[in-house]
């Protein structure tokens, strides 16, 4: 009877012990943890592809150049003009330099992470010279033939270049990085990707 009137008096102190100790020990939460974002993360993902090449254009060229022979008084011609027409095939590729990105183009809003890439450049260009032949050549024995052969090969490169403008070759490789970066994008941060556009001039690289 004395050890059931111990236990009485004990009571209301073992519960406010058993309420500290379970405060005191956190729970666990069947709640998943907040997903954090963090820009600098991503953009060193972005950064370490480099230059991202995404479309390649082939070409076949018709090219005539013509170079007037110098005129003697002008009574004669110093010999015949020289003309030249090439064959040409060549190719030119489209890309994205992803390390010219910085931290103000990935901005993060809520659930949407917004995105500037950088403007679609023309890589390089050039010819294939294997399979560019020339059809027709006459130059004048006065002037040197191999320099202006050259000014042809240089004049076909820069019409594929032209071509390659005309093509839309610039609007491809932007759509095309879209397509292969949105989905890549999405997972990483797991969050809807949108691609903003740079407010600076188009850049492209004919180097």
């Amino acid at each position: 009877m004395k050890t059931i009137q111990i236990f009485l008096r004990s009571l209301p102190w073992l519960i406010i012990m058993a309420l500290i100790v379970w405060i005191a020990i956190p729970t666990k939460s069947s709640e998943k943890p907040a997903l954090t974002i963090k820009r600098s993360a991503i953009l060193r993902e972005v950064e370490a592809m480099g230059k991202l090449e995404l479309v390649k254009y082939n070409f076949k060229e018709i090219t005539e150049l013509t170079e007037l022979s110098e005129e003697f008084l002008t009574i004669f011609k110093l010999g015949p003009d020289s003309k030249i027409a090439l064959i040409s095939m060549g190719e030119a590729v489209g890309c994205l330099d992803l390390s010219m990105m910085n931290a103000e183009d990935v901005v993060l809003e809520g659930d949407t992470l917004y995105i500037q890439l950088p403007h679609p450049e023309i890589c390089y260009y050039k010819l294939d010279m294997e399979k560019t032949e020339i059809y027709s050549l006459q130059t004048n024995p006065l002037k040197d033939e191999g320099a202006f052969v050259q000014r042809a090969y240089r004049q076909a490169e820069r019409e594929i270049k032209e071509a390659a403008l005309a093509s839309g070759i610039l609007d491809q490789t932007r759509n095309n990085a879209i397509i292969i970066l949105k989905p890549m994008l999405e997972r990483m941060s797991g969050r809807t990707v949108v691609f903003r556009e740079r407010p600076d001039s188009v850049r492209i690289r004919l180097d």
